[in-house]
């Protein structure tokens, strides 16, 4: 049997691509976990502008694709779409022994023990921020949490502290993250009809991030005190491959930018589930306060994952085979995106007893089987922040309840609202907080 009809055999279901394109945007969840109950942990599905889309939420199957040879099952392919943001040397378009090199010089700064060292800015961030949040009435978390894990990013991982270049930076790039979709999925509308249209304004804050950013390096590159700095662009300044050539001004700038494209937006989305979820399970709620004041981490660190499984910041990742391969009995031709469902691996009844209950106890104490558990991905592509987004999360979370009350809120969850490849609480995380009074 030929590849294409074995794809063509696989279950899925028959709706025309427009409307199943229609409810993988605006229901992605509720539209995938209907797919599983109907197809199982194995399903096709066609939507634009990709076309056959193979979703698979088997543990196993999903290990097999993350451990498999990296030429083989390409994550470059599947993300660039976005190339033209993040830049032709951004880990997220690279694979095999490019992508390792790569990858192998930028993960010191980001070790366990290496992002301790940001936590006081972390720290000072959340403080500046946080003292400005109304009290008392309700508020939507989740911009207030993108000011402060984009002036994290700034200070820890730019270095960056003249007050001009943060200002500039936090105008620019929101706008650079929360471009039109329209440029994404339509490559022909990447053309310049002038400052107004949608590529002409891209393009302009693209430039005047770029300006900002080049500028930086070569006024560090020249900075005789370059060694004493630890923010991770001077450290990356130091860093040299294996042949002891150096990151290129445009290897850092791209990395910088898939930095603040993958570390910024992800964290204040995950923060704004926790907050989401606390305020609507009291009890939970009340223990997190109480470890918080007892400087513990461990009941935070399970809540912080219990969050990810049930309220994901993405729905899966991506691999696009080189050349036809075997998926669940089935051949799957090269070039067919395969997307690895997290979010349904996630809420798994096989995996995970009672999955849509909320339960951070299900993590203290407890590792869950490897490959059952992925919110930073994995394989060679795991999320190079990894570390520092927990440390990041850790923080926040904790400096928020020290000074902050949460108020327990009545009322249904917020329903999960599609913005471009992130899943984000709907109503923007809303919630009361009021003043924290030390008796």
């Amino acid at each position: 049997m030929s590849a294409v009809p074995a794809l063509e055999n696989m279950p899925g279901p028959t709706l025309p691509s427009v409307a199943q394109s229609v409810l993988s945007a605006f229901m992605p969840v509720r539209f995938a976990q209907e797919c599983r109950r109907r197809y199982g942990s194995v399903f096709r599905l066609r939507v634009f502008p990709v076309g056959d889309v193979v979703c698979v939420a088997d543990p196993v199957l999903i290990k097999e694709v993350l451990t498999s040879d990296p030429e083989v099952f390409r994550a470059s392919d599947a993300n660039n779409l976005m190339d033209f943001v993040v830049g032709r040397s951004s880990l997220l378009t690279m694979d095999g022994t490019e992508h390792t090199r790569h990858r192998q010089l930028l993960l010191p700064p980001f070790r366990g023990t290496s992002v301790s060292r940001y936590r006081h800015i972390v720290a000072e961030a959340t403080a500046e921020h946080v003292r400005r949040w109304p009290v008392g009435r309700p508020l939507r978390l989740h911009p207030l949490l993108q000011d402060i894990t984009l002036e994290v990013m700034m200070r820890a991982v730019f270095g960056i502290t003249d007050a001009a270049k943060l200002a500039g930076l936090r105008t620019l790039v929101p706008r650079l993250l929360h471009l039109n979709p329209l440029l994404m999925l339509f490559p022909q509308l990447r053309k310049d009809f002038g400052k107004h249209s949608p590529w002409g304004r891209f393009v302009h804050v693209r430039s005047s991030i770029d300006r900002i950013l080049f500028a930086e390096i070569a006024r560090r590159r020249a900075e005789p005190a370059l060694a004493d700095r630890d923010d991770v662009l001077s450290l990356l300044l130091a860093a040299k491959y294996e042949d002891g050539a150096e990151l290129t001004d445009q290897e850092l700038r791209d990395q910088l930018i898939t930095l603040l494209m993958v570390g910024h937006e992800t964290s204040a989305t995950a923060m704004a589930w926790v907050f989401e979820r606390l305020a609507r399970h009291p009890r939970v709620l009340e223990r997190t306060v109480q470890e918080v004041e007892d400087s513990g981490t461990r009941y935070v660190d399970a809540l912080i994952h219990e969050t990810l499984r049930v309220r994901p910041v993405v729905m899966d990742v991506a691999r696009v085979p080189s050349r036809a391969v075997r998926i669940g009995g089935a051949t799957v031709p090269g070039g067919v995106m395969i997307a690895l469902s997290l979010a349904l691996m996630h809420t798994s009844t096989e995996l995970y007893p009672d999955p849509a209950s909320f339960d951070p106890e299900r993590f203290v104490g407890s590792r869950q089987t490897s490959f059952a558990f992925l919110p930073f991905g994995g394989g060679t592509h795991r999320c190079l922040g990894a570390h520092f987004a927990m440390m990041e999360m850790r923080e926040i979370i904790s400096s928020v309840l020290r000074s902050r009350r949460l108020r327990p809120l009545r009322g249904p969850a917020e329903g999960v609202l599609a913005r471009g490849p992130m899943l984000v609480p709907a109503r923007g995380a809303r919630v009361v907080l009021d003043q924290h009074v030390v008796n």
